[in-house]
């Protein structure tokens, strides 16, 4: 009589208490012949020995933990990286935060004008340059913004192992959106993803 791992199906000594493959105690009774095998839902279906034996369409992220900062951190980090790929919970929490670093700098912006506003009302020279400076920097939030969500939904249908290609999605009148919108949103695969 040969005892096997109810979670993972391994062969185990007789005497074992614990699988040694993946930790779980054993039960008394979870001896079988060593004629009869059981198929259980954990089992890896492919050959033993295969890359893919363990790998599963678990969600990916680049990140360890996913949040407002961290991947925001990384969605302009890798704003020149089309090669890679990035994660649903990622590339969300990276929409949030730049969204919310574009209304930090209308704000700070809108605020600025207005005090400086009341002190330069009447000099041409002054308004035409703080407007110039508000200028410069909303035009450079928005070109970096720009590239790093293009760069950034390449690398979510990557995740998706689809081409980058299928940004130019966007292009398509009124649905365009919508359609990369509904790719984005999809989970990631990792089963044959040649990315």
């Amino acid at each position: 009589m040969k005892k096997f791992c109810p979670h993972c199906g391994a062969a185990l000594p007789v005497d074992a208490e614990f699988c040694p493959n993946c930790g779980q105690a054993i039960a008394a009774t979870s001896t079988q012949s060593t004629t009869q095998t059981t198929t259980t839902s954990s089992q890896p279906t492919t050959a033993p020995g295969t890359h893919t034996e363990y790998l599963s369409n678990t969600p990916y992220n680049e990140s360890p933990r996913p949040g407002l900062i961290t991947s925001t951190q990384l969605f302009y980090r890798d704003i020149f990286k089309l090669s890679k790929r990035m994660g649903r919970a990622d590339y969300w929490w990276a929409i949030l935060g730049s969204t919310l670093i574009g209304i930090g700098i209308y704000v700070v912006i809108a605020a600025i004008s207005f005090l400086l506003g009341n002190f330069i009302a009447y000099d041409s020279t002054g308004s035409f340059i703080s407007a110039a400076i508000y200028v410069i920097v909303l035009l450079t939030y928005f070109i970096l913004t720009g590239i790093a969500t293009f760069t950034a939904q390449c690398r979510r249908f990557h995740d998706l192992s689809y081409s980058g290609a299928f940004w130019l999605l966007n292009l398509i009148p009124m649905v365009g959106s919508l359609i990369v919108c509904i790719f984005l949103a999809q989970s990631s695969k990792q089963i044959n993803n040649p990315y």
